[in-house]
């Protein structure tokens, strides 16, 4: 009679719940280094975004995104051929980017006859769609308009925030929670003055 009964151990009846099917076994060392990339980690890499071009994207909105990939350079992507992406309609492509490049902010331009020069930017979390938030561009001048020196890499821009609508209206608090999120870049001990 005891030889009919399993024994079931913690590992059995994890195998019988198809829980250890899940997991995901690293078949070589570049596999397993790309995992162990992903793990959580108690201090966050900088996180990446993705600058995609729209079905309809005019020259402005192209540019636009090309002076903030800038900013992003390092630790961004950018696709410059026509994608048929809606965000609104259907998050999924927007997704499967970002778990391809492991990057969670994205950045979307497009323009149609109802919304003209349309740039949407949003954040991913664990890969799925956190929020996003449409702008439109307006009376746009490029960096290369000013003259200058081009922009360093890894370099952080200054955000300013004026008025009282950026503490009080919440819409307002979610895009300054969005910009400053996108800018952030990466953390730094100190900061050199001269460099302001």
């Amino acid at each position: 009679m005891t030889e009919n009964w399993k024994i079931l151990t913690s590992e059995n009846l994890l195998k019988k719940m198809g829980v250890l099917q899940r997991v995901v076994k690293p078949k070589n060392q570049k596999a397993k280094r790309a995992l162990e990339a992903r793990e959580p980690k108690a201090i966050e890499n900088n996180k990446g975004s993705i600058f995609i071009r729209g079905p309809n994207c005019t020259q402005k909105v192209l540019q636009c995104m090309k002076d903030l990939q800038s900013f992003k350079k390092p630790d961004c992507d950018f696709y410059g051929q026509k994608n048929d992406i809606r965000p609104f309609e259907d998050a999924s492509k927007v997704e499967f980017f970002g778990q391809k490049h492991d990057s969670s902010l994205f950045a979307l331009g497009s323009s149609n006859k109802k919304r003209p020069d349309n740039l949407v930017l949003g954040r991913l979390y664990d890969h799925r769609m956190l929020d996003m938030i449409e702008f439109g561009v307006d009376n746009f001048k490029s960096i290369s308009e000013f003259g200058g020196d081009t922009i360093a890499v890894a370099t952080k821009p200054c955000l300013l925030f004026s008025g009282s609508l950026f503490e009080t209206h919440d819409e307002m608090k979610r895009v300054k929670n969005l910009l400053a999120d996108f800018f952030r870049g990466p953390r730094v001990p100190k900061v050199r003055l001269q460099g302001m």
